[in-house]
Order: C-alpha cells, then sequence, then structure tokens
C-alpha cells in the first residue's frame, strides 16, 4: 500500500471511530431517537454508512455486490444497536482489506461507466463519513450533551 493510500485510509479510520464513539454508552432508546425533523438518528446513520463502506469498497472498487447495511437511515426495530456496531465493524474491515489489495492511489476504478481511481473512492467515503459524523455529533449533543469526537 502506497504512503498516499496509508494516509487517506488513516483519516478514515479516524472518522469512522469518531462516528463509533457517538454511539459509546447509548441506550436503544436513545441510538433510536431522532433529534430533528428529518427523523434521522444515530442508529440510522450507521447502517447508511455501513452501506456506504459495502457500496463503494465491496461493489464498485472490488467488483462484488455491496452485502451490509441498507442504503435506508430506517432501522428495522428488532436489529439491536451491538449488530449495528459489528455490521459496520466488519464493513471497515472489508473495506481496509480491499484497499490494501488494491494498494495504489492510481488504482483505474469504473462507476456508471466512468474511470476513476482508488483515491477518488477514498476522497467519497472520507466526505460522506465526515458529513454523518457532523449530523451524529450534533444529534448526540441533543440526546445527551456531550461534545467532542
Amino acid at each position: 500500500m502506497t504512503p498516499e493510500v496509508e494516509r487517506l485510509r488513516a483519516v478514515l479510520d479516524g472518522l469512522r471511530a469518531s462516528v463509533l464513539k457517538k454511539l459509546a454508552g447509548l441506550g436503544e432508546e436513545d441510538a433510536r431517537r431522532s433529534t430533528v425533523d428529518s427523523g434521522t438518528n444515530l442508529a440510522g446513520l450507521l447502517q447508511h454508512l455501513t452501506f456506504v463502506e459495502s457500496m463503494w469498497f465491496e461493489e464498485i472498487v472490488a467488483g462484488g455486490k455491496a452485502s451490509r447495511g441498507k442504503r435506508s437511515m430506517r432501522v428495522d426495530p428488532a436489529v439491536p444497536l451491538r449488530t449495528l456496531r459489528a455490521e459496520y465493524r466488519a464493513a471497515c474491515d472489508a473495506s481496509n482489506e480491499i484497499i490494501a489489495v488494491v494498494g495504489e492511489a492510481d488504482a483505474p476504478v469504473t462507476r456508471n461507466g466512468k474511470t476513476h481511481d482508488l483515491r477518488w473512492v477514498l476522497l467519497a467515503v472520507i466526505e460522506e463519513t465526515a458529513r454523518h459524523a457532523g449530523h451524529a455529533d450534533i444529534i448526540r449533543e441533543q440526546i445527551d450533551g456531550q461534545t467532542g469526537r
């Protein structure tokens, strides 16, 4: 893996950890509680980010099928928070394995008939994760006042 890819993955890993930290210490009810009109909640953000990881890396980069998470932020009440956390961690681990195998920032990746590179995919996932980590910050603060990364 090139130093550039290692740095990009390190940034992504930091954001992933930040998202998981926003769920630390929360029970099922608080994780599903929305404090905004859109209905967005922390469990839903985690489910969606699991899909983001799977879609970008398993499907687009590796050419397989997205196997984890759901695009939707509406979580089935029967799915416990521990399962959502485990699925997110598994998706991130699978993504990191794919990143390591590809290894080169310039490695070509095709999406919707357009050729990009691994760097472009990493930046897209960093952007998506950072945006939702920010949402998670606000929601967590509204739930119990906890702030910080």
